[in-house]
């Protein structure tokens, strides 16, 4: 069960005062939207940080996080704020986190405040480090309970550095935030350290708030299990075996906001250097007893980073992805991760890489020209580099069958460039082993890219329409086994009951993937692999969809490769490999 985490190197700065207060709830209708400026800092620390905190978070098979330009401009705030008053005895202990209305630099009373005051709406939480550097402050917040869970968390995907190193006076604020707050979230299970990790620290010399009441440090390097899955987690157990013999232990369970259904584990006295140890977790979760076991290796010496056996190549971001921006890594995480990391088994709703980063002309974006990443089944977009990353639109899918239909790209909100409709088959093999099959032209005169081809309201009849190449359609009633499941009126085309309900199974928002149906589903003729069969294809705005009933159940719908289709039409070559 365990889960692959990230290099860390390993600090036991016993001098660092590192206080975290509860995360909170802000209500998005209780603030403004627009974020305010960033800080004028240099960006090198913080971009170091985030590398370090999504390097984590991609061994835990978790999304990256993005920097939010509302909760930088309210952590570099905080951050000034101490500046400004240092030396006030109020900024010690979980007084750090406060701010005092008619001092220099206020802001806002708590981090919710701050938050809210630059216009961030969502959950947010707050780790506050005195280290002199971001990159040492988060290494160190790793090796604690309370300053590593928000790190490791899911849920939070938008963050903001703040920090001065001036002299005496040295703080970072890190701020991480949540869009939308849920209890549960995937992977259901995040443990720390995971199985298989190396270079693990040997002690724990305590944090504030204190996770184990009563316990004298240092300890052993912790423990940390959290459970994202439905219903309740009840840990009933926990042992730790040194090289297979029992270590003394003190267990509990988390009872702050973001130590909930969390099992906290630590040996009584710290760990021996170069040891083997294996953990292992009992409970029940949503119901269901459950056993969680890994194992982990201590430093040998003080300079061993932190590591994870055997697993460096295979758990680096593939590489045309590790060189996109983080709300593009999201975007693809979120889904695809899963298939990348053999832990589902399905096809691909992205594809396994991005093989080709462009600028294209784009009339609206700044420069007239917008970056683009291709990936073999659709190409994501950052229209304006300088908006919000967090915005859910920030990165968006494009509209490459609605184009490839059209017979022309486009290159501005209003403004298209002819290329003439795409002779690229629809499904199957390539045009060369496939000829005959029908091709995005072969709808030009059928989807509802002009005005006056909306269809019927057709839910419930059977889909025996079949297209041909040359964009004739005829019937078969023979080919009725599949009906119309759903009308969309803003574009008056039918979907297929088997397309529709595919993607109302999915985690994901249809809108945002497949965009508006442009035309009805129709049964053709292909040769797949060499053999010719029936497939079902239906285009959408921003995909394709493919039925092949002869395919194995949970393989017969499929997403047609529209990122390369459309690159081989729009450049007149093949695309690159992957």
């Amino acid at each position: 069960m365990g889960a692959p985490l990230g290099a860390q190197s390993r600090c036991t700065c016993r001098y660092l005062l590192i206080v975290l207060s509860a995360a909170l709830i802000l209500t998005p209708l209780i603030f403004a939207s627009s974020p305010r400026a960033l800080a004028s800092e240099s960006t090198g620390p913080a971009e170091q940080a985030l590398a370090l905190i999504n390097s984590y978070r991609a061994w835990l098979g978790l999304p990256p996080m993005t920097r939010h330009p509302a909760l930088e401009a309210a952590a570099m705030a905080h951050a000034r704020y101490y500046q400004l008053n240092y030396g006030d005895p109020s900024l010690a202990g979980m007084g750090l986190h406060q701010e005092q209305e008619g001092k220099p630099g206020f802001t806002g009373t708590s981090m919710a405040d701050r938050a809210r005051a630059h216009g961030y709406a969502g959950s947010v939480n707050e780790n506050i480090g005195l280290s002199g550097s971001l990159t040492t402050s988060v290494r160190w917040f790793m090796g604690t309970v309370n300053h590593r869970l928000p790190l490791i968390d899911p849920r939070y995907t938008d963050i903001g550095f703040g920090w001065v190193s001036e002299g005496d006076i040295r703080i970072e604020v890190i701020m991480v935030g949540a869009p939308n707050w849920s209890e549960a979230a995937s992977p259901e299970w995040v443990a720390w350290p995971a199985d298989g990790t190396t270079g693990v620290d040997t002690h724990f010399w305590g944090e504030a708030p204190n996770p184990f009441a009563g316990t004298s440090f240092p300890v052993g390097y912790p423990i940390t299990l959290k459970y994202f899955g439905p219903g309740d987690v009840v840990f009933t157990g926990a042992s730790l075996l040194a090289d297979g013999q029992p270590v003394e232990i003190v267990f509990a369970t988390g009872s702050g906001w973001l130590s909930r259904r969390t099992a906290l584990v630590a040996a009584t006295s710290p760990l021996e250097p170069g040891v083997t140890y294996t953990y292992t977790i009992t409970g029940t979760a949503n119901g269901q007893p459950f056993s969680y076991q890994a194992s982990f290796r201590t430093a040998a010496s003080p300079d061993e980073p932190l590591a994870r056996a055997g697993s460096s190549a295979a758990l680096q971001l593939p590489e045309g992805l590790a060189d996109a921006p983080p709300a593009v890594q999201r975007v693809w995480w979120s889904t695809d991760a899963a298939v990348w990391l053999e832990t589902e088994g399905r096809s691909w709703l992205w594809g396994p890489d991005i093989w080709a980063t462009l600028e294209e002309p784009y009339a609206e974006s700044p420069g007239s020209q917008r970056t683009v990443y291709y990936l073999d089944k659709a190409r994501l977009e950052i229209t304006d580099q300088g908006g919000d990353p967090a915005s859910p639109w920030f990165v968006t899918s494009g509209l490459l069958v609605r184009d490839m239909i059209l017979g022309a790209a486009q290159v501005g909100d209003n403004a298209f460039q002819p290329i003439g409709p795409a002779q690229v088959p629809l499904a199957g093999d390539p045009a060369t082993l496939n000829p005959d099959a029908p091709t995005y032209a072969s709808l030009h005169h059928l989807a509802a890219i002009a005005p006056g081809r909306a269809q019927p309201d057709r839910t419930g009849q059977p889909v025996v329409e079949v297209l041909a190449k040359d964009g004739t359609v005829t019937t078969d009633p023979s080919l009725g086994t599949i009906a119309y499941g759903w009308y969309d009126s803003v574009t008056g085309n039918n979907v297929a009951a088997v397309f529709w309900e595919w993607a109302q199974e999915q985690p994901w928002d249809w809108l945002y993937v497949l965009g508006h149906p442009i035309s009805e589903p129709y049964w053709i003729r292909a040769r797949v692999a060499g053999a010719e069969q029936w497939v079902l294809v239906q285009a959408f705005e921003r995909r394709l969809l493919t039925y092949t009933p002869s395919n194995p159940a949970g393989w017969q719908v499929e997403l047609g490769n529209v990122g390369r289709h459309y690159y081989e039409w729009r450049y007149g070559q093949p695309p690159p490999e992957a």
